[in-house]
């Protein structure tokens, strides 16, 4: 079997030539244009010097884009060559994209507009000789460094033939995530792992050729590969919302016809705060999933007011078990994890398993707390020149290889897993362990916001003396909001102040930077 995730691009080029598969900003390409343009791409991959597989990995392409048609067509361009893609974010610090660069080895950089405006002498230096832009002759380009760049629209039209051959245990794409040694860490995600994901989404979804999806997310975070490939997978068209478009997200739905719908819950809270998610606004969406936070009981009432024609699903995944892992319907009445607030994660996907282990590595019995653990065909091969890593998130444990998700969580008795917040999120306050999530969880209900954000300040000696929240608006009354958090938790984990934010700082995946809130209160302290 070739598992190429380009095959069900090749596949609706032949057999349904002339529908759409991706919209972006006034442009669209047809099925058939996308395969042509994708293979034109490989074409020019393969024939360069320095392609040839190393020590039996597939090549790697640098993907320096995102949220572009161009960076749609790089991937499946990077995949229909049989090679392994590798998103570089244009807005990341130039010192982190050059530390990409110099972990990766790789045989071409493929960038958009935008990543093209990031090839300075610098970053070009430590790029392989192939790099492909939109237009070499762009005025930002000094003269001597056009004459190593391809032009994409130069590149000659070819005869579209079948992707090539990948087999399921070649890399499909590696995607860094943080470390915490402030060195990024590339998680390695198999072809035939991401095989196996979309299988498990499709049935899951069910989603159809008529299906009109959206992509919400960076290139660099890995919800991408789902919204692009199971799209594809059906035959559906992708409509990429613009980073500059985020809070007329409902618009933009509205105008594009979308029937399916992925994001972050931090988007639906943007959308409370600003008043855009009014009831019915979004009646032709038949199908709405969240991850990568919690979802809370606030979030899915807006949505399901909002979207009343769809069905709603809760997700839950690291990059490390391949996008999601674990999941729900969320139905009438909503179900929620007790003191939480928060939809539960449901269980695992056909094929996978979770687990809940403590700090000694023995399983846990059900309503009991621990660390969440995953195995199955879709984990990661691991990370990237880094076996004591691997080794250590990866361990073998009853038999099964696991991945250690880092992730507190239970089983209830009906087997379905509850999120409780990161195991690195639990913070010493005046002696005492506190766990950030579970005063965001109540910060949110008594405030009534989605976007809220908590963290230890101020720290003496890796300790903290006290918490500080943050919530999204323009004005707070953080008396009463720390009244109403009285009854519900004990006085060491009551925040000392409350701050309003009215732009709240998100990261890169959509979620509340608590960084960035960190190094806010240090600049007004210093």
């Amino acid at each position: 079997m070739n598992h190429n995730l380009a095959c069900p691009v090749y596949g609706h080029s032949l057999t349904t030539p002339d529908a759409l598969a991706v919209a972006c900003e006034g442009r669209s390409l047809s099925y058939a244009q996308t395969a042509q343009r994708a293979a034109q791409l490989a074409q020019c991959l393969t024939q360069s010097e320095d392609w040839p597989r190393r020590h039996g990995a597939l090549p790697r392409v640098g993907i320096l884009a995102s949220r572009s048609i161009e960076a749609c067509l790089a991937v499946l361009g990077t995949c229909w060559a049989g090679a392994t893609y590798v998103p570089i974010g244009p807005g990341l610090p130039e010192e982190r994209l050059l530390k990409i660069l110099a972990a990766c080895r790789l045989s071409a950089v493929i960038a958009d507009q935008q990543g093209a405006k990031r090839l300075s002498k610098n970053v070009l230096d430590a790029c392989p000789p192939l790099v492909i832009v939109p237009d070499a002759h762009a005025s930002h380009f000094p003269e001597d460094t056009r004459k190593r760049l391809t032009d994409f629209a130069s590149l000659p039209h070819v005869e579209v033939s079948e992707p090539t051959h990948v087999d399921a245990n070649d890399t499909a794409y590696i995607i860094f995530t943080s470390g915490t040694t402030g060195v990024p860490k590339g998680v390695m995600i198999s072809a035939g792992a991401i095989r196996h994901f979309i299988g498990a989404m499709s049935d899951l979804l069910g989603l159809r050729s008529s299906d009109r999806t959206v992509e919400t997310c960076e290139l660099g975070f890995d919800v991408s590969v789902h919204n692009m490939f199971s799209s594809w997978e059906a035959g559906a068209s992708l409509h990429i919302l613009p980073a500059t478009q985020v809070m007329n997200a409902v618009r933009f739905a509205r105008e594009s016809g979308l029937t399916v719908w992925n994001s972050v819950p931090s988007l639906v809270g943007m959308l409370r705060q600003t008043k855009a998610l009014k009831p019915d606004v979004l009646p032709d969406l038949r199908i709405s999933h969240f991850g990568g936070e919690q979802l809370t009981d606030a979030a899915v009432a807006a949505w399901r007011a909002a979207a009343p024609n769809s069905l709603i699903y809760n997700l839950y995944g690291p990059t490390e078990t391949t996008i999601y892992c674990l999941g729900r319907g969320v139905e009438l009445p909503t179900p929620l994890t007790p003191g939480r607030d928060a939809v539960p994660i449901g269980t695992a996907f056909a094929g996978s398993e979770a687990a809940i282990f403590d700090e000694h590595g023995a399983a846990i019995i059900d309503n009991r707390p621990g660390e969440l653990a995953i195995a199955g065909p879709q984990l990661a091969d691991g990370y990237l020149d880094a076996p004591e890593l691997t080794a250590q998130r990866f361990p073998t444990r009853l038999g099964k290889r696991w991945y250690l998700t880092g992730d507190l969580s239970l089983r209830d008795e009906s087997g379905q897993f509850h999120y409780l917040g990161r195991i690195d999120n639990q913070v010493k306050v005046l002696g005492h362990r506190v766990e950030l999530e579970e005063i965001e969880a109540h910060l949110r209900v008594v405030a009534d916001v989605d976007l809220v954000g908590a963290v230890p300040w101020p720290m003496v000696e890796g300790s903290a003396r006290g918490i500080v929240a943050f919530v999204g608006g323009e004005a707070v009354d953080a008396e009463r909001i720390c009244r109403e958090l009285r009854t519900r938790l004990p006085a060491y984990m009551i925040p000392g102040k409350v701050f309003a934010l009215a732009n709240m700082p998100l990261n890169h995946s959509g979620k509340v930077d608590r960084r960035s809130l960190r190094d806010l209160l240090e600049r007004e302290s210093a």
